[in-house]
């Protein structure tokens, strides 16, 4: 006896690629809004305290940074455009390594800048993920 065949909407949320991006655009848009809420709580969690707790600037930059890539993320995810997800988490993917080399080099805690790598080795799983998908 065969089994139906899988609806097209059923086959894409079973598609690890597309929760690890789901995962990834949660991640964003929660980091956007941790930075607008709490700037001097989040740079320091993102590896670099703030010297002047009054000089947030560059913590809104994430934060507007971070809402643009997560709303941009959620888009495609929308429109299900495998291909074009698959290349925004691997271009995205230079952010953390960026994230990681800076924080490294400021003398940030070394988990920190661990997390940092990961985040970036999970972006590049997730546009492997995608690119299967994709094919």
């Amino acid at each position: 006896m065969s089994t139906p065949a899988q609806s097209p909407a059923r086959a894409f949320w079973r598609a690890p690629g597309i929760w690890m991006v789901g995962i990834l655009i949660v991640y964003i848009l929660f980091n956007a809004v941790r930075a607008t809420l709490g700037p001097v709580e989040f740079a320091a969690y993102y590896g670099l305290p703030l010297v002047d707790p009054g000089n947030t600037a560059f913590v809104f930059v994430y934060a507007i940074r971070a809402l643009f890539l997560g709303v941009f993320g959620l888009g495609l995810l929308i429109r299900r455009d495998f291909n074009a997800l698959a290349l925004y988490a691997l271009v995205a993917s230079l952010m953390p390594i960026g994230d990681a080399i800076l924080v490294g080099v400021e003398g940030g805690p070394t988990g920190t800048v661990v997390r940092h790598v990961l985040t970036a080795v999970f972006l590049v799983a997730t546009w492997y993920m995608l690119r299967r998908q994709a094919i």
